[in-house]
């Protein structure tokens, strides 16, 4: 085995076991603790079935005997002995020439909800990896484990708000122009080398594709780079303010994503009085904007960056004053139905959430669910109780959807996980 032949020391990121934990109350604290220790430094892997020398070092492979049972007894230690729960993957590799024996790998992600704490003797301890040993942290590590832990959701926050002002001041903001603007900024930032490879790349990915969820004729014309980040747009007309489509997309894995939502032909008229007539805001586009939005930056930041962990979630119409007001409407084949009490004619507080970054990039019921939360935020300022569109569980209400989506609609539930529903809201 090239741990062995390479004779590879333990490390901060890297521990090996002779054996698999028992099941004993002392073998099932020592597995909380490795892992616990782990996912409060930098993440790591523990490997069954190495043994070391006195240095440290991989000595001999024997390997342990595979069961399912062993797999699953590790995932209910670390379920029930470590908080908050760490993100935790076990793996079983077998040796070829030995069927039923082999190594079990349990990998431990970098965690942001760290200090993980394990209980020892009645009381919580907070281990953490000191090259290839483990210490428990002392009182005042542990408070300092905790500050910046809300520190860093602050840190969420300001760059939530950075990113999406500069993404704003990309957007047109004719009267024939109104967006659903989506924001994800992820726990674990990531790393995406920007060059002309990687410009090349997107290019190749993301011209003439469509990104929404739901059929559209919006699709991304052009693709740029700026500081630090990639530039995306639903128009040809490279310099002006993007119309119809725009997405920021930094190095980071942080991004904004904005899509157009306006009625066709919702123009700037006014009112006998001279004041500005709302205009039509599309309540099935807003919820395929969010939707598509977040799935987009989500994968962005999982899959081209390698960002990880959960994220900070955010969605706002833009722009929205006393001279450019918006009424929310369903817009069915010609047919305007105003949805809500109330147009709205100021900005309302962007509305923040938490989602883990996988079940964003991934169809199913954890993107519909994240994206239910965004939208009935922004809803609630025209008074409707909630996105009808969807459910807090993660389904689709399929009565509220515009009939020209329905024959997607089902087929697009069903390839993901995505339950429906044909119940409809109460009054």
């Amino acid at each position: 085995m090239t741990l062995v032949s390479n004779q590879v020391p333990e490390a901060f990121d890297l521990d090996f076991k002779s054996e698999m934990y028992g099941a004993s109350d002392r073998d099932k604290r020592d597995a909380a603790t490795d892992v616990a220790a782990l996912a409060n430094t930098a993440g790591g892997l523990i490997v069954a079935g190495i043994e070391e020398d006195g240095q440290a070092r991989a000595a001999r492979a024997p390997g342990v005997a595979l069961t399912e049972a062993d797999e699953r007894r590790i995932r209910q230690i670390v379920g029930s002995q470590v908080a908050p729960l760490p993100a935790v993957d076990v793996f079983r590799v077998e040796d070829p020439a030995s069927p039923g024996h082999g190594f079990v790998l349990i990998a431990v992600a970098r965690s942001p909800l760290a200090p993980h704490a394990v209980l020892v003797n009645e009381g919580l301890r907070y281990p953490r990896r000191n090259g290839a040993t483990t210490r428990y942290l002392s009182e005042p590590e542990v408070a300092a484990a905790y500050w910046e832990r809300l520190a860093a959701a602050g840190r969420q926050a300001d760059r939530a708000r950075e990113i999406e002002a500069d993404a704003l001041g990309r957007l047109s903001t004719a009267d024939d122009q109104a967006w659903v603007v989506t924001s994800v900024v992820p726990d674990l930032a990531g790393d995406l080398v920007l060059d002309q490879a990687a410009l090349t790349a997107a290019r190749a990915e993301l011209v003439n594709r469509r990104p929404l969820i739901m059929p559209s004729s919006l699709a991304w014309g052009q693709v740029s780079i700026g500081p630090r980040r990639l530039l995306a747009d639903g128009s040809l007309n490279s310099g002006r303010a993007a119309r119809w489509l725009s997405a920021d997309l930094h190095a980071d894995g942080v991004g904004v994503f904005a899509a157009h939502v306006l009625r066709p032909a919702s123009g700037p008229a006014s009112s006998g009085d001279g004041a500005p007539e709302p205009r039509n805001v599309v309540a099935d586009s807003v919820v395929n904007g969010v939707l598509s939005g977040l799935r987009f930056l989500a994968r962005h930041a999982r899959d081209r960056t390698a960002a990880g962990g959960n994220a900070l979630i955010r969605s706002r119409l833009y722009p929205v004053s006393q001279q450019q007001p918006l009424e929310l409407c369903q817009y069915q084949r010609g047919f305007i139905d105003t949805v809500g009490t109330r147009a709205i004619t100021d900005a309302a507080p962007v509305p923040e959430r938490a989602a883990p970054l996988d079940a964003l990039a991934d169809d199913g019921p954890g993107l519909v669910a994240a994206a239910y939360l965004l939208v009935t935020d922004i809803f609630q300022g025209f008074g409707c109780a909630e996105a009808a569109q969807l459910t807090r569980e993660g389904e689709l209400r399929l009565p509220y959807w515009n009939p020209d989506w329905q024959p997607h609609l089902q087929p697009w539930a069903d390839s993901a996980g995505i339950g429906t529903t044909r119940d409809t809201l109460p009054g």
